[in-house]
């Protein structure tokens, strides 16, 4: 598949899942992208678009039409519930995770970044979020704490584009589905 930014960065295997997020302010809109460097090997997380919310249900759409992603991950409890309808109304099929599972999001991220199993790609919105990245408590764990002075919306999208592209990994393994 190649870089899905266009900005020449590291090459990403098809298949592609995608997030969105939308800043506190709601002046920004991030779209993330995560799937597994060329190989098979650690997982890659991808700012592929930065800008204002209004043309963020374009984007995605075009997104899904040129790499037909394995899901679309947007938390219905965030800042970005609002895109839901109008997704819905371009044909976006889209994940909702629930509290418990954006905490499993948010846990697994963190061990994947332990366990030196997470690239990112080195875009200055996506970095500026993980240094300043603080924890909050939910639903009996933490997640990413979305109020702080710089924009979270990258970081929280790349953590819900994880959670979908492994959810779709776990069910497409062989033997998922053995009764």
């Amino acid at each position: 598949m190649g870089c899905v930014c266009g900005a020449g960065c590291a090459v990403v295997s098809n298949p592609v899942g995608f997030a969105c997020e939308i800043s506190e302010r709601r002046d920004r809109a991030a779209v993330v992208a995560a799937g597994r460097e060329v190989g098979g090997g650690r997982l890659v997380v991808d700012l592929v678009w930065y800008d204002h919310p209004r043309s963020v249900v374009v984007r995605i759409s075009k997104l899904v039409i040129d790499h037909d992603p394995v899901c679309v991950v947007v938390d219905p409890r965030s800042q970005a519930a609002t895109l839901l309808g109008p997704l819905a109304e371009a044909g976006v099929a889209v994940s909702q995770p629930g509290p418990g599972d954006v905490t499993v999001a948010h846990g697994e991220f963190l061990d994947l970044v332990n366990d030196h199993q997470l690239v990112h790609l080195e875009q200055a919105p996506l970095t500026s979020a993980v240094r300043a990245g603080q924890q909050r408590p939910l639903a009996g764990a933490q997640a990413w704490e979305r109020r702080v002075t710089v924009d979270q919306a990258p970081l929280v999208a790349a953590t819900l584009a994880c959670w979908g592209f492994r959810r779709w990994e776990e069910l497409a393994a062989p033997g998922a589905w053995v009764v």
